[in-house]
Order: C-alpha cells, then sequence, then structure tokens
C-alpha cells in the first residue's frame, strides 16, 4: 500500500463549519453581549445517546491578528450523552467603540472520541456564530428593531450597495430585484455599506432581515 493511499485511510480530523450537525448542537444563531452586563452565555447540548464530546470554545476576529476583547469559559471541557452546558463570554477590554456595534466570532470546536475501527474518518465541527457586542447606550428597543428597514440601496452598473446609516449590524437575507433573488444574504456594518457585484438588474428590491433571535423580519421593498 501506497504512503499515499495510507494516509487517506488514516484516522483524519477534518474542522467544518457548521450551525449544528447531529451530536451536537448550539442554543442560539447569534449572541448579543449588551454593554451593560457582566457576561453572556450560550447553551450547548450533546443529543448523542453514547458518546462524549470534548469542546474546545473561543472567540475570533474577521481581522487576523486583530486583539479579541472576549474570553470564553470554560475554554475547553467535556460534555457527556443527552447533557446540556453553557459557555460563557467575558469582555476583557473596555476599548471597543460606544457610538456603534462591534461583531466577532463564537466558535464551538466539537471533538468526537477516537474511532474504535481503523482506516475510519473522524470529524472535528466547528459551529461559528456572531458575537455581537452592542453598546449601553444602543440598547434601545424600538431603534434596534426598526434599523434594518433604514437600509438603503444604490446601483452602480452591474453592482448593488447596501448602505446602513444605524449604529447596528443588519443581517439581510430574501434579498431580491424584480423577483430574482440574489444568491445568499449579507451583512451591513453600522455606518458604513457593502457592495454586492453582479446583482440582477432592476429597479424594484425587497429584502427581509434577521433579528436578535435568529427569527426573520417582515418584508420591505423600494424603488432602487
Amino acid at each position: 500500500m501506497t504512503i499515499l493511499k495510507k494516509s487517506v485511510l488514516s484516522l483524519l480530523l477534518i474542522a467544518l463549519s457548521s450551525p449544528s450537525f447531529a451530536g451536537f448542537s448550539v442554543g442560539a444563531t447569534r449572541v448579543i453581549y449588551n454593554g451593560n452586563a457582566k457576561e453572556a452565555s450560550l447553551s450547548v447540548k450533546n443529543t448523542e445517546d453514547s458518546n462524549i464530546y470534548l469542546i474546545h470554545s473561543w472567540v475570533s476576529a474577521d481581522k487576523e491578528g486583530e486583539k479579541v476583547p472576549f474570553i470564553t469559559t470554560p475554554p475547553l471541557f467535556r460534555i457527556e450523552p443527552g447533557q446540556d452546558n453553557s459557555i460563557r463570554i467575558t469582555q476583557t477590554s473596555s476599548s471597543l467603540p460606544q457610538d456603534k456595534e462591534s461583531v466577532y466570532w463564537l466558535n464551538t470546536l466539537a471533538i468526537p472520541p477516537a474511532a474504535k475501527e481503523k482506516n475510519s474518518l473522524q470529524f472535528s465541527i466547528n459551529t461559528r456564530i456572531k458575537l455581537i457586542y452592542r453598546p449601553t447606550a444602543l440598547n434601545n428597543k424600538e431603534a434596534i428593531a426598526k434599523a434594518w428597514q433604514q437600509i438603503t440601496f444604490s446601483r452602480s452598473g452591474n453592482g448593488l450597495t447596501a448602505n446602513n446609516p444605524t449604529p447596528y449590524y443588519v443581517n439581510l437575507t430574501k434579498v431580491s430585484i424584480n423577483g430574482k433573488d440574489l444568491k445568499e444574504g449579507f451583512m451591513v456594518p453600522p455606518k458604513s455599506s457593502t457592495k454586492i457585484d453582479n446583482a440582477p438588474m432592476g429597479n424594484s428590491i425587497s429584502w427581509q432581515a434577521i433579528n436578535d433571535f435568529g427569527g426573520l423580519t417582515e418584508k420591505a421593498k423600494a424603488s432602487i
């Protein structure tokens, strides 16, 4: 048997990104960290009947090398079959902007037990969800609920630009131009814009947004 074949048949640990998978799940699609809170939390569950998972949790940033002002507790723990547990997120720095939200990523890597059979694949799944820091002054339910309605759109050639004048991150989904859907949703940063290249042509746009609880807002429509 060649070295390549041996490598393929060896026990592999493959990291994937997924919101959930058979055997392990998280209790939310995003975590909101309010500025006046001592901590935030995320529930996790082992839905297996027999397998124990080792869970590694951490917070990361989009930009490589960027300092992350949050830690998770516990960073590493076992979760028994059928057991629930909670990951606590704590802010370690007060340097974040207070006039707009900041976003990071909360990672939970679920590592299964070593496979007993030889020549079998073993998968380690990384569940990655948004961790949104919301300054105390912005914790206004009415303003948060209406932020997605304040998004405006403009065209430049075959590109579409979404403009966000609010201090909140807005996660758009089900965006449609003249009845033609964009392939995927996108996030518009606070007091900034996001450009989508090769957007469908048309002068009528509709969209929905994902709220703090992972649900969908009603549909909004506008002219471009």
